[in-house]
C-alpha cells in the first residue's frame, strides 16, 4: 500500500504540472459548439461525472455538469453535488491568512514561530527562521518528503481523529512521532521553491492560534456563511454522504469498496464543496474581493496576493500562460479527484471543474470553457 500510493502521488504531481502542453482549442463561443467539445472531451478521458462552471464578473454564465457522481447507484453529478476538491483547499488557507494580515494581528514577514505553540526549524539552518510569506509562496524549506500516506491516511467516511497541532507538531519537532531531518530540505529558507501540503497545513495552524478557534470554524464565519457558501465545509461530519461525488481511484473499478479517506494536513486539501459554492469564492476575487455585499478582502491585498515572484507564484496562487493569456490558478489532485480554478483578473472571467476521477486535466475543455465565458 505505501508504496501504491507513492506511485500514485508521483503521477499526480506529474499530470498536475504536465498537463498544460499545447491542445487544439476550438472557437467555442458558440452553444453547440461548445457543447460538443465537452461531451467529446468527457467521453475522451472516460469521466465517471464533473460538473462546471464559467464566471464572468459577479455573474455565472454557465452551470452544468455530466455523468454520474455514483456510478453504481446511477446518480447523477450536478452542480450541487459536493466533493473533495484536494490542493484547490490551499486557495482558502491564503484567504484566511490575508483577512487576518489585513486585521493587524499577524504579519506574513514575520516568523512563523511568533504564532505557534512550537519551534519549527530547520536542523540544516537553525539560525535562519520561516516566515509566513515563504509558506505562501512554497519557499519554507519544509518537506513533504517525509510525509508517508500508508502511515496517515484514513480509509472511510470518517474525519481524520488528530489535531492539525499534534499532527505537525509530530511531523516538524524533533522527537515527533513523524519527525526526521527530512521533514526539511537541505536549502536555506526562502531560496528554492519546493511545493509542500505540510507547509501549507502549518498556516491553518497559525489560523487557529491566532484567531481562537478551530480552522474549519474561522472558515465557516469569515468565508463560507458571509458568501453563501452553505454546502462547504472540511468535515464529512458535516456532509451527507448521499450528496457527495465518489471518487473513482480507477476507471476500471466503477463500483470502488471504500472511496473515501481522510488525512491529517486536512486543510490542505481535504474542503468539501460544490462547483456553485465555489464560485462565490472565485467571483470574490474576481470582483476585487467583494461580492454580494461581502468584503472578503481587499483590493490592495488581492493584488499583493497575485503578485507573482521568479517561481511564477504569487500567494498560494500561481500563474500560467494559457492559448497566449496569463491566468492566475490553482487544480488539485488526490485519489479519485481531478479539479481546476483558473481566472483571469483582466477580463474578469474563470473557470472551475470538478472531475471524479484520479489525474484528469483536459486543457482543451478547460480553455474552451474559459473562452466561452469571456465571450458572454
Amino acid at each position: 500500500m505505501h508504496n501504491l500510493i507513492k506511485v500514485i502521488m508521483i503521477i499526480l504531481t506529474f499530470c498536475l504540472f504536465n498537463s498544460c502542453a499545447e491542445e487544439f482549442i476550438v472557437d467555442t463561443t458558440a452553444d453547440e459548439t461548445l457543447n460538443r467539445v465537452i461531451d467529446s472531451e468527457f467521453k475522451f478521458n472516460r469521466m465517471p461525472g464533473m460538473a462546471y462552471v464559467a464566471v464572468n464578473g459577479d455573474s455565472i454564465v454557465l452551470m452544468d455538469a455530466r455523468g454520474y457522481a455514483n456510478v453504481a447507484e446511477k446518480k447523477i453529478f450536478t452542480p450541487q453535488t459536493r466533493m473533495e476538491i484536494a490542493s484547490i483547499s490551499k486557495t482558502i488557507i491564503a484567504t484566511a491568512i490575508m483577512q487576518l494580515h489585513e486585521a493587524g494581528v499577524l504579519n506574513i514577514d514575520s516568523s512563523v514561530n511568533q504564532y505557534l505553540p512550537f519551534k519549527v526549524v530547520n536542523p540544516f539552518y537553525p539560525n535562519d527562521f520561516i516566515s509566513l510569506r515563504m509558506l505562501l509562496t512554497h519557499t519554507s524549506s519544509i518537506s513533504d518528503v517525509n510525509q508517508d500516506n500508508s502511515l496517515i491516511v484514513l480509509h472511510g467516511y470518517e474525519d481524520y481523529p488528530q489535531s492539525i497541532n499534534d499532527y505537525l507538531h509530530d511531523y516538524l519537532v524533533e522527537g515527533g512521532q513523524y519527525y526526521s531531518k527530512e521533514s526539511y530540505s537541505n536549502i536555506k529558507p526562502g531560496e528554492s521553491y519546493d511545493y509542500s501540503n505540510i507547509g501549507a497545513t502549518l498556516l491553518a495552524l497559525v489560523v487557529e492560534q491566532v484567531s481562537g478557534t478551530d480552522y474549519n470554524n474561522y472558515c465557516k464565519v469569515h468565508i463560507f456563511e458571509p458568501l453563501g457558501m452553505n454546502r462547504t465545509t472540511f468535515f464529512y461530519s458535516e456532509t451527507p454522504k448521499e450528496e457527495m461525488a465518489i471518487p473513482y481511484l480507477d476507471v476500471n473499478d466503477l463500483n470502488p469498496e471504500n472511496p473515501f479517506n481522510s488525512y491529517p494536513d486536512y486543510p490542505d486539501g481535504h474542503l468539501i464543496t460544490t462547483v456553485e459554492d465555489l464560485s462565490k469564492f472565485l467571483r470574490a476575487y474576481i470582483m476585487d474581493g467583494i461580492l454580494n455585499g461581502y468584503q472578503l478582502l481587499k483590493p490592495s491585498t488581492i493584488q499583493l496576493m497575485l503578485t507573482p515572484n521568479q517561481y511564477d507564484f504569487g500567494l498560494i496562487w500561481y500563474t500560467s500562460v494559457m492559448a497566449n493569456t496569463s491566468v492566475w490558478r490553482h487544480n488539485g489532485g488526490w485519489m479519485g479527484i481531478s479539479t481546476e480554478m483558473r481566472f483571469d483578473p483582466i477580463t474578469k472571467t474563470g473557470i472551475i471543474v470538478f472531475i471524479n476521477r484520479t489525474g484528469c486535466y483536459p486543457e482543451t475543455l478547460f480553455e474552451s470553457l474559459h473562452q466561452y465565458a469571456k465571450k458572454q
